[in-house]
């Protein structure tokens, strides 16, 4: 019996999504900024739909090439989106697995459950050429098992699944294997031995913010809203002295800005007075500004046109990825402390007291 698709999304069901092409709905061209990313990717997958034509002569040279590539950093920079986008664009079949949907309670159902979804792709990969197998928050299956807080389950999780893609990579099956996570740190090293590419995906730089916001406003326009003219007026001329002051100060250094040079330029628009939506959403990602969007639109309708400050007031409301994830270290901290120091004092409680040699009657 034939592989087909519509078998591959019965199977694979229980484990994630299957997206062919028609099911994508993003184009690499609608996604703003990692241009740097969108090549690397490109040559991946451009290498990985040429594969099959020479596999038969890499293995005979015994020459396999891993196609596995970790994407990493803060959450909604683009990691899922723009590896959709790239697998519309090449054609190429892609299955989202839900990482933490592999986690079971149960002992040795977390090994069979990665296994489950491997087989699943070898299969339909041995048949129907290249697929793309896209781990969601990878971290929940692959932690570091030197971490004493890592529970055996997941330890022998990670062990399956260094196996598996080594036994991919040897036997020279064309199914590439993405991993992407929030807590690169989290992961255990030979997971990241294993990945041949590693890419960062970083918090959008003004000039990136300011691209994906008028795309956002633009996309208002169409649909027949009217636009308060200060949005476009206050993003400009922020734009404009951010662009003016990074550009001098890049070109008198000879090379990029680091964070302190580059946060200090923001400072200098602060002081002027000028500071508005591109300086607010320092540490936003392009999710925190479609989010805001929506949360504006609702304004919009009732108003048809959308208002600089209705826009403004929804960016607060959402609030911005970094301030989350450093709000979530602060709290993880905290709590790593408070059981560090309950352990500490039960330890103190339960060890046994000293003899008072005063009680005994001995000459010291």
């Amino acid at each position: 019996m034939t592989f087909t698709i519509e078998e591959m999304q019965k199977r694979f069901r229980k484990f994630g999504t299957i997206y062919s092409g028609e099911d994508i709905r993003e184009d690499v061209e609608d996604i703003i900024g990692l241009e740097d990313k969108k090549e690397m990717m490109a040559d991946f997958f451009l290498s990985l739909k040429k594969y099959i034509d020479i596999a038969a002569n890499l293995k005979a040279a015994k020459i396999a090439p891993n196609f596995t590539m970790l994407l990493y950093g803060p959450p909604g920079t683009g990691k899922t989106a723009l590896t959709r986008a790239m697998a519309k664009k090449y054609g190429i079949p892609m299955g989202l697995v839900d990482a933490d949907r592999l986690v079971s309670p149960l002992l040795g159902d977390t090994v069979k459950n990665i296994r489950g979804v491997f087989d699943i792709a070898t299969e339909f990969t041995k048949e129907n050429g290249v697929f793309l197998l896209f781990f969601d928050e990878i971290d929940a299956i692959t932690g570091e098992r030197a971490n004493a807080h890592e529970v055996g389950e997941i330890k022998r999780a990670v062990i399956s699944f260094l196996q598996i893609i080594d036994k991919i990579s040897y036997d020279a099956i064309p199914l590439a294997i993405f991993g992407a996570t929030n807590h690169e740190n989290q992961l255990d090293s030979a997971i990241w031995r294993r990945f041949t590419y590693h890419l960062k995906f970083h918090f959008p730089n003004f000039i990136v913010r300011k691209n994906i916001l008028e795309s956002f406003i633009h996309r208002v326009e169409k649909a027949t809203i009217g636009i308060d003219p200060r949005l476009y007026e206050s993003i400009e001329t922020e734009y404009n002295f951010l662009f003016q002051r990074y550009s001098k100060l890049k070109e008198k250094l000879g090379r990029e800005l680091n964070d302190e040079e580059y946060y200090g330029i923001f400072d200098e628009l602060k002081r002027k007075g000028k500071d508005g939506i591109l300086y607010h959403t320092l540490g936003y990602t392009g999710a925190d500004l479609m989010r805001a969007m929506r949360v504006a639109l609702f304004k919009a309708l009732q108003k048809k046109m959308l208002l600089y400050d209705d826009y403004f007031r929804s960016l607060e409301l959402v609030g911005g990825t970094e301030t989350h994830v450093l709000q979530g270290q602060r709290l993880a901290n905290e709590g790593n402390l408070k059981k560090n120091t309950e352990k500490k004092k039960k330890k103190e409680e339960n060890k046994p007291a000293l003899t008072d040699l005063s009680d005994f009657d001995i000459d010291l």
